[in-house]
Formats: structure tokens, C-alpha cells, sequence
């Protein structure tokens, strides 16, 4: 009885030294918890502390690569030359608490109790005047019996105020302020480290959102946005890079739907190597500033560095735009998110490095993953104008010119072979031109001219609707007015050509459109082909047009010729070289053919690297 009696005190005292409330400042000293009889692990660490830095303080992130639970921690930030204690530590959690280890100074953390943990945050700022190195030196305990002292971070460069934090593992030479063992960065914390501390926690502890789709999962987004609910504090979290272009702007917008319109949007923005924070307002498809209602935002942290742009701040759960009172308790929202790389006098320019909307509204305190707004109506717009523009207007517009004394001998449904084929194709072409057009007005919800393409792309509209009608009006062969018609039919219709294929190449470079730069490639060769065929073409009904008896009436505002006529000899017999022109008729409409599937395909399955490289895993798994 009382040897039971004994081991039960023991076990009690063993759990009271544990102290389960947190470590008291005399941990300080050396960061060993007091578990009796109890040593710290000797193997690498499962756990880690990523900084991420901003204007005068450290986002710490204190979590593990394998997604491990831990019950206690300790931290402090020492400098690594002198050993002095360094900074102080805000935005707590509700489960961690201040330690003092020096008197009346916040200078370290640590757990309230021993409940599981994972990937918990707060802030350290750093002193005013502050200049030097620091690293963050910590103890984890993933249960009772199983601890690690002495886990860093990387060295955290900080010059009043101004931070920078190293990648590279701290060297075995540098001072050290723990007891051994001590551990360097281990290669999978270098990487994680890599992967940026914006995406920790997503769709576990805050929601997460950003452009193009599915890079939350990547970690690799032009343009992101992250919410955390924390009572009635709502925390935003931007951060917006870019290849080419780099991002000079983030932004995120409340929205009713999935597109721009009626919006209440606050942006990140870099104003010449600082970030500001500003609210603004859709309007359509136009973005303008607003004056900020009094606590509406207030900016919390920022930082740029390597390109990427970075802000957190909070917003009120009641604020009033525009009107209208959002409130993020309450109401669900589509999130916008979006990133530019211009800046206007008072206000942002076109999204051109990155947007994109949530498929679906949702209240900000639902923590879960956040789907992309589906675009085929943007990629059923796009193999519309390209199967217009690239094929059937090509090949239409080929047969009204070369090929009017062509198969000649006989008739479909009582017209010409090139005029009855000719209207087909064109009859295609106005009708895929118009049904694309309606289909990306559907999408947009308003028409836009805030770029190239869609400005070209509207006058390549116009064109397209007005040709059919023109035609409709045509005098009859002989009349007065026959010749300006020809003329006119023939500019329009070369106009809206050239304008489509203008706005093929710059839809190129819309990020909406998720099409690779080597697509300008694919377009460059289908225009060398065809001004190729062109110039074959031309010079064969040249060649027929040297003989007396016949021509090919290469060029349309020559039908005023009285070999015109249907009553002429010549008017039905095919002109010479005819064999040659119906083989490269051939041979145009096939190739022209393939550069159409190739780039509808390109345009359906967008983005295509992505596509091809999930299709080749699958066929390897296999």
C-alpha cells in the first residue's frame, strides 16, 4: 500500500513540474522544461518557427511540416552577438501568454495549457532603434516525455525597424544562446521556408483564396488572399507576385457574384518601395478610389521583398460603402482577387498580372477551401473567335478570291461552286463571331474597352454584323455602283480579318485566358502561311491573266470585265493553272484545319501545361 502510495505521488509530482500553464520565466535561462528524469530529444526536430517579415515586426508561424500536434513551446528572440534579449511579443493567441524574462518586458512566449497545438501565430516587433541579428530560439514539447530545446530560426536581419529574413541555416560558429543539443534548419524546414508562411493554415485555420485557380494547393499564386476570423476581428492577409509582370498592386473585393461590378475592394499597393493601404469601389468594369470611412481598415503589417508584396490588416465586421453596409458576420460573399503591375495617379490599373472570383458566396467565418468561378464561357468564347477568324473566314475569304473561275462546269443549288462555299464559310464566320460575342457579354456582365483586345475584338464584331447585310444590297453585275460595292465589300471584310486576327494575338496575354506565351508562336505561323498562299495564289491568276482568251480573276472589283458575263465563252471554263489551284486549296484548308484543332484545343484545355502534365502522370500511374 505504500509503495502505490509512492508512485502516485510521483506521478503527481512529475505532472506538476510539467506545468502544464506554461514555462515560468526561469526558463528563460536555458529553455529545458523541468520533466524529472526526463532528457530532450536528440534527433532533428519535427517542428519549426517560420518568420515572415514586416515593417517593424515578425509574423511567426510556430508549426510542423508533418502536420504534428504539440502540447507546450517556449520563445524568445536573442541577438546573436551580445545574447541579449530582444523585441517583445503581440497578438497572442488564447493559447499562449506572455513571459517576462525580463522584468515588466514581453519578451517571450509560451502555452496556457497542454491542449494540441497546431501552426499557432503572433507577432514580435522589434525595438525602435534596434539594429543587429536576432534568432528566434525555442523548446517544443509534443507530449510529456518528448521534447526538443534549442530549435531556431533563420537569422532575422532587423536595421530600425527594416527586416529581412535569411533563408540560410544559422552557422555552427554563431553564438548560441540554448543549452545543447542544438539544431540548424533541417533540409525540409529550408523548404518550407520556401514555400512561403502565407499559405499556413489554409482551409484549416483561414480561408484562402487566390488567382489562377488551384494555386492555394501549389503555393505559387500571382495574386492571393487570406481571412482569419479571430472573435469579431476579421484579419485580411494579401499577397501578390508575378513573373512577368510583377505585381505593383494586390487587391481584394466583397462582391454579390463572381464578377467585377458594385464591389467593395481594398488594395495593397507599392507607391514607390512603400505599401499603402486604400479602399475603392467597382464600378462595371472601372475601379475608383474612395475616402476610407473612419476604423474601417487599419493596416496591421507590410513588407516587399523579392517582388512579392505583402499587407495584413483588419477590417470592421459593419462598414458602410458606397451606400451599401457589408457585413462580414452575416452575409456571404464571392471573394475577387486580383493584381496588377500599373499604378494610376489615384488608383489601380488593369488586373493584367492575375484575377479571379470564387464559384460560390460564403460566410468568412466558414473555414473551408474556396473554388474558382468556372471560365468555359470564357474558353467557349475563344475557340468560337478562333475557329471564325483562323478557319472559316480564311478559307471563304480565299474562294471569293482566287477561285471564281474555278470549278466553273458545274453548279451547287444553282450557284457557283466558290459563291456558294463562299457564303457557307462566311455564314459560319458571322454567326460563331456574333454567338462568341454574346457568350463573353454573358460572362462579363458589361462590355469592356480596358484592353486592346477587347477593343479590337468589339470592332471586329461590328464589322463581322454588318458584311451580311451589305452583301444582301449588292447591285446586280454591270450596274453603276457594282464596282464601289466590291470595293467596299472587299475593305470591310479584309478590315475585320486583320482587327480579328490583332485580337487573337493580343487575347494571348489576358490572364484570363491561362494561354502560354509560345501560342504567339502557333499565330505567327499561321500568318507567314498564309500570306504565303496568298502571294501563290496572286501570282498564278497573274499567269492566267496574261492569256488573252482567259482569267482567273484574281481580284474582285474586276468582274465589271464583260468575260464577266455568263454569255461569254470564257465565263464557263476553268481558267488555266486551275489543277495547281484547286491542289493548294487543298492543301491550305487542311493545314489551316490543324492550326484551328491545334488551338482550339490549346484554348479549351487552358492551361495546357497543366493539363498535359496531369494527363502524362495519369498514363504513367498505369
Amino acid at each position: 500500500m505504500s509503495r502505490t502510495l509512492l508512485f502516485l505521488t510521483i506521478g503527481v509530482l512529475a505532472k506538476v513540474l510539467g506545468l502544464p500553464d506554461g514555462a515560468p520565466s526561469r526558463t528563460c535561462l536555458d529553455l529545458t522544461p523541468r520533466h524529472s528524469g526526463i532528457d530532450p530529444q536528440s534527433s532533428s526536430p519535427p517542428y519549426q518557427v517560420l518568420p515572415a517579415a514586416g515593417q517593424g515586426r515578425i509574423r511567426l508561424i510556430l508549426g510542423s511540416p508533418q502536420g504534428l500536434a504539440y502540447e507546450g513551446f517556449m520563445i524568445f528572440a536573442r541577438d546573436i552577438d551580445t545574447g541579449d534579449f530582444v523585441g517583445e511579443f503581440t497578438n497572442l493567441p488564447d493559447s499562449a501568454r506572455i513571459v517576462e524574462c525580463t522584468q515588466g518586458v514581453p519578451n517571450a512566449v509560451t502555452h496556457v495549457n497542454t491542449s494540441k497545438k497546431q501552426n499557432l501565430e503572433f507577432d514580435w516587433e522589434a525595438p525602435v532603434d534596434y539594429e543587429g541579428t536576432i534568432i528566434f530560439n525555442s523548446t517544443f514539447a509534443q507530449d510529456y516525455s518528448t521534447y526538443w530545446v534549442g530549435v531556431e530560426s533563420p537569422r532575422v536581419t532587423v536595421l530600425k525597424r527594416s527586416i529581412d529574413v535569411l533563408a540560410s541555416p544559422t552557422p555552427i560558429t554563431t553564438y548560441r544562446t540554448t543549452t545543447p543539443p542544438y539544431y540548424s534548419q533541417t533540409v525540409d524546414y529550408a523548404t518550407k521556408v520556401e514555400e512561403d508562411p502565407f499559405y499556413a493554415g489554409c482551409h484549416v485555420t483561414k480561408n484562402c483564396f487566390g488567382a489562377p485557380a488551384g494555386c492555394i494547393k501549389s503555393k505559387d499564386c500571382d495574386a492571393a488572399v487570406a481571412v482569419t476570423v479571430q472573435g469579431d476581428q476579421y484579419l485580411f492577409e494579401l499577397q501578390g507576385r508575378g513573373t512577368t509582370p510583377k505585381a505593383r498592386y494586390v487587391a481584394v473585393g466583397l462582391s454579390d457574384d463572381k464578377n467585377m461590378g458594385d464591389d467593395s475592394v481594398v488594395e495593397c499597393a507599392n507607391e514607390d518601395g512603400e505599401i499603402a493601404l486604400h479602399m475603392s469601389w467597382n464600378s462595371g468594369k472601372s475601379n475608383k478610389r474612395h475616402a476610407t470611412p473612419e476604423g474601417a481598415v487599419q493596416l496591421e503589417s507590410k513588407a516587399i521583398r523579392d517582388g512579392v508584396i505583402y499587407c495584413k490588416f483588419r477590417r470592421d465586421k459593419l462598414t458602410t460603402v458606397h451606400g451599401r453596409t457589408y457585413d462580414l458576420v452575416n452575409t456571404p460573399y464571392h471573394l475577387l482577387v486580383a493584381a496588377g503591375a500599373e499604378l494610376r495617379p489615384n488608383g489601380v490599373a488593369f488586373h493584367n498580372v492575375d484575377y479571379l472570383g470564387t464559384s460560390v458566396s460564403k460566410k468568412l467565418s466558414d473555414v473551408g477551401e474556396w473554388t474558382a468561378a468556372s471560365d468555359i464561357l470564357i474558353r467557349v468564347h475563344g475557340a468560337l473567335m478562333l475557329a471564325s477568324w483562323i478557319g472559316t473566314a480564311s478559307v471563304g475569304m480565299l474562294l471569293a478570291r482566287y477561285y471564281r473561275q474555278t470549278w466553273v462546269n458545274s453548279q451547287l443549288c444553282g450557284k457557283d461552286h466558290w459563291f456558294a462555299w463562299h457564303r457557307f464559310f462566311m455564314v459560319l464566320t458571322w454567326s460563331m463571331t456574333i454567338a462568341a460575342f454574346v457568350i463573353i457579354f454573358v460572362e462579363l456582365g458589361a462590355w469592356s474597352s480596358a484592353t486592346i483586345h477587347a477593343s479590337v475584338g468589339l470592332a471586329t464584331t461590328i464589322l463581322c454584323f454588318i458584311q451580311p447585310f451589305m452583301a444582301a444590297m449588292r447591285p446586280h453585275p454591270g450596274a453603276p455602283r457594282r464596282a464601289l460595292f466590291n470595293w467596299v465589300h472587299w475593305f470591310v471584310g479584309n478590315v475585320a480579318k486583320i482587327c480579328g486576327l490583332i485580337a487573337i494575338f493580343f487575347a494571348v496575354r489576358l490572364n484570363k485566358a491561362k494561354l502560354p506565351e509560345w501560342v504567339d508562336w502557333i499565330l505567327t505561323a499561321y500568318v507567314m502561311f498564309h500570306v504565303l498562299i496568298h502571294l501563290i495564289l496572286t501570282f498564278l491568276g497573274c499567269a492566267s491573266d496574261r492569256q488573252a482568251s482567259q482569267r482567273v480573276n484574281s481580284f474582285p472589283m474586276k468582274d465589271m470585265h464583260s468575260r464577266g458575263s455568263m454569255v461569254h465563252p470564257d465565263a464557263r471554263r476553268d481558267a488555266p493553272h486551275s489543277g495547281m489551284r484547286k491542289f493548294i486549296f487543298a492543301v491550305y484548308f487542311v493545314v489551316v484545319a490543324a492550326f484551328v484543332v491545334a488551338l482550339v484545343v490549346i484554348t479549351v484545355l487552358a492551361p495546357i501545361e497543366e493539363t498535359w502534365a496531369t494527363f502524362t502522370n495519369t498514363i504513367s500511374n498505369y
